[in-house]
């Protein structure tokens, strides 16, 4: 079989062994196994679910994270049984019902969604690099497939190349960060030695790292003491062993604050809450259902003054492995949530099983845009004084450093924007100040974005801190 034939075949065996149930028939017209799960009790589908368990998985993940993986395999696999037909027809639902509900949003005041595309992989680790391409893999085999999507290039396939690691058994929790040099670093969450990984951006390759001393989850690090002016004493992982985290509080709108959602933060200092579910791959729709509420499209929209309001509906719901980023000219790219983007692919077959969607948020629709000409080269020092250069000096009012952002379920890094003083301006010559030394920016690459009086901002250049 010719390579090429035998990648798209990997993909689709790997699609149909892992995974939305309800009747339906198979190709030939038998009752095909989706068929079968829709005529079971909950408890039946529980029981299903509790010998798809293994005691490995249990153990490495925990009960109901692992229970969550079962579901979705088993979900996966009842969704083989269908044909395309049921797929696409569950696709043009959501498009239709999209363009209806987003007719009411104004662009400029709510922000729009504008492209839907598919992509060869789910997404459920993403990290923007320093080059402003899009690296992303998905679970549950962390770092085992791995593509990088470049936005300059557009939304075909071949915007699109596959940079598979070396074989590394990682476990579903690992996390990913960018390292000072602009790196992206692999780590695994769990294990008593964690393996890790290391892709370069510049020559988009990986290496193998040295093993940390124990598998490693997210941590907290840094701030003070008990007394102010006082470093906090260690580092502490979060959750704490033995104590969860609570669950997310619920939100006082329509959608319910709902769990496994993404917020980001916009170069303005605004919030964008986006996906999210009831519980893990439950979309208040049932057990192994592909029909979720559709009220956890909605995004939330969360101003610079502690306000928020409902925006425009995301094409799919995506709950449990999904990921947003801030894409340097602004836009924000949404992915993520493998049970959600089989249920609603026309075609297993085609290599491309998952699906990327890009909002724009409002300021983006808002009028003319600064323009960013000129940043240093060389690493900034902390409170250094540094200058760039503009052509539209007369409609920067503000500029912001927001980190390169690395997203992950459940976590993300980054995500804060820092405003630096505008010093003195000479015409098209701004004189901007660095963070200072222990400022919430680690040293490595960043996005520099200039705005304008409401906030619009223009594309952004990166720059590094030292």
């Amino acid at each position: 079989m010719p390579r090429r034939g035998v990648a798209r075949a990997l993909v689709a065996s790997a699609v149909l062994s892992l995974l939305p149930a309800g009747p339906a028939r198979a190709h030939d017209g038998s009752a095909g196994p989706a068929a079968a799960t829709a005529r079971q009790s909950p408890a039946e589908l529980r029981e299903r679910v509790r010998r798809e368990v293994s005691p490995a998985e249990a153990r490495l993940l925990g009960p109901e994270h692992a229970e969550a993986h079962a579901r979705t395999r088993l979900a996966m696999r009842d969704e083989a049984g269908r044909p395309d037909s049921v797929r696409a027809a569950r696709l043009d639902s959501l498009r239709e019902s999209q363009a209806r509900t987003n007719a009411g949003f104004r662009p400029a005041l709510y922000g729009a969604f504008t492209e839907y595309f598919g992509s060869p992989d789910f997404g459920a680790h993403t990290a923007l690099l320093p080059t402003g391409k899009v690296l992303y893999s998905s679970a549950p085999t962390g770092a085992a497939r791995a593509f990088l999507w470049d936005p300059a290039k557009g939304t075909a396939a071949g915007a699109f190349t596959r940079v598979a690691p070396p074989p590394t058994p990682l476990s579903p929790r690992t996390r990913h960060t960018l390292l000072p040099g602009g790196e992206l670093g692999v780590f695994d969450g769990d294990g008593a030695t964690g393996p890790s990984l290391v892709f370069d951006p510049r020559t988009e390759s990986w290496s193998r790292g040295r093993n940390t001393a124990a598998g490693r989850r997210s941590g907290v690090a840094g701030g003070y003491g008990p007394l102010w002016g006082t470093r906090a004493p260690a580092m502490e992982r979060f959750p704490t062993l033995g104590h969860p985290a609570a669950a997310t509080a619920a939100a006082s709108g329509p959608t319910g604050g709902r769990r496994h959602d993404t917020t980001l933060a916009l170069p303005d200092g605004s919030l964008l809450t986006a996906s999210g579910a009831y519980d893990l791959h439950d979309y208040a729709g049932g057990l192994l259902s592909p029909a979720p509420d559709l009220k956890y499209r909605q995004l939330e929209l969360h101003d610079t003054k502690g306000g928020w309001r409902l925006g425009p509906v995301q094409r799919l719901p995506r709950g449990h492995h999904s990921n947003a980023l801030l894409l340097p000219d602004g836009r924000v790219m949404i992915t993520g949530d493998e049970l959600q983007q089989t249920a609603h692919d026309p075609d297993l077959h085609d290599g491309m099983p998952g699906s990327i969607e890009i909002y724009e948020p409002a300021q983006l629709h808002q009028g003319p845009r600064p323009v960013l000409d000129e940043v240093p080269s060389e690493p900034l020092a902390p409170g250094a004084r540094f200058t760039v250069r503009t052509r539209t000096p007369d409609r920067v009012r503000r500029a912001v450093l927001l980190a390169a952002d690395t997203a992950t379920p459940a976590s993300g890094t980054g995500r804060r924007p820092v405003e630096l003083p505008i010093g003195r301006r000479a015409g098209g010559v701004l004189t901007l100040q660095a963070p200072p030394p222990g400022a919430a920016l680690a040293p490595g690459p960043h996005l520099l974005f200039l705005l304008d009086a409401h906030g619009v901002p223009g594309i952004a250049r990166w720059v590094r801190l030292a």
